[in-house]
């Protein structure tokens, strides 16, 4: 199948998904809000692999995957009927790992961001400028407490 085309019916699957929950149209209690980041489609269009996330405990996260299992017939059936697709795909749900090593390999990265100049000269200085507009406001505020 084109790559493009394959790309496209990839976030279309993922929007169906996604509204589908939010709308309220998959009634199992244990799909509360997951986040879906990508899906891996098969050539013939028989099995889509999605991949998601939640923010939520180890026990939350296997009562969500087991909720997503039992309505991932229902899922394959609307977006079937939604796409008009030849085949519905078959689809498995998969906790994102890298997602979340993502995350943290970005955050990692933005705290070792090198200083400035001035902030290597001057450590104290942002601390400095909060304090001054902190006082600044205060005295404002008793200038007009006492007009």
């Amino acid at each position: 199948m084109n790559p493009i085309r394959m790309k496209k019916l990839e976030s279309e699957i993922i929007r169906l998904i996604s509204s589908a929950i939010l709308e309220g149209k998959v009634k199992d209690p244990r799909v509360f809000l997951p986040s879906f980041h990508r899906i891996e489609i098969s050539e013939d269009l028989r099995y889509a692999k999605v991949y998601f996330t939640a923010l939520c405990n180890n026990n939350e996260r296997k009562k969500l995957t087991q909720g997503l299992v039992s309505c991932a017939g229902f899922l394959s059936s609307l977006v079937g009927k939604n796409l008009h697709l030849h085949t519905n795909p078959k689809f498995s749900f998969v906790w994102d790992n890298n997602y979340i090593k993502s995350l943290e390999v970005n955050r990692l990265i933005d705290e070792s961001a090198p200083k400035t100049l001035f902030e290597e000269l001057h450590p104290d200085a942002a601390d400095e400028d909060t304090t001054d507009m902190d006082e600044e406001e205060d005295s404002s505020q008793k200038d007009k407490e006492v007009e």
